[in-house]
Order: C-alpha cells, then sequence, then structure tokens
C-alpha cells in the first residue's frame, strides 16, 4: 500500500528520489536568488510583498526538500504502521 499523497512523494520515495530532490532544490535556490537579487536592486514599493514572498517561498521548498526523508526501506522493511497496535482481532 503506497504511503505517498501526492505525485511528488512518489517520485521522491522512488530509487532515483535524490537525484530529484537535489534538482528540485538546486532550481528552488536559483530561484531564491534570482528573487534576492531583484528585490536589492529596487522594487517599486507596491511589489516588494509579492516579489518577498516569493522569496521566501523558494526558501521554504528548499527547507521542504532537505527534510523529506529518502527511501531506504527494502522490500523486507514492513510498512511503518505494522507496529501500531489494533484492537482488531481476525476470526
Amino acid at each position: 500500500m503506497p504511503t505517498a499523497l501526492t505525485d511528488l512523494e512518489a517520485q521522491l520515495a522512488a530509487p532515483d528520489g535524490a537525484t530529484l530532490r537535489d534538482a528540485l532544490a538546486s532550481r528552488a535556490a536559483a530561484l531564491e536568488a534570482r528573487l534576492r537579487a531583484a528585490i536589492a536592486a529596487g522594487l517599486p514599493r507596491d511589489q516588494f510583498p509579492a516579489w518577498q514572498a516569493a522569496a521566501e517561498a523558494a526558501a521554504a521548498a528548499q527547507a521542504v526538500l532537505a527534510s523529506h526523508p529518502l527511501q531506504t526501506a527494502t522490500a523486507s522493511t514492513p510498512p511503518p504502521f505494522a507496529s501500531i497496535p489494533s484492537p482488531f482481532t481476525p476470526r
């Protein structure tokens, strides 16, 4: 039973997930750098909040990707919910 909630989680859990994670983190870092450079160069006052929010979102994306666990389980590893006790008793 898959535990991924989104297509991205499924892709990150795949054997080549680390490569995808690193590529996405690199893209987010480049985006954040471009946004912060534009902010530093000066923006109209009314545009600053949107650009600042976008830069913060890019930084948050990097943090989420960095904290995403890599798939290390093998076929013999039981799913994480297998250790949860259940009151259900099969007949």
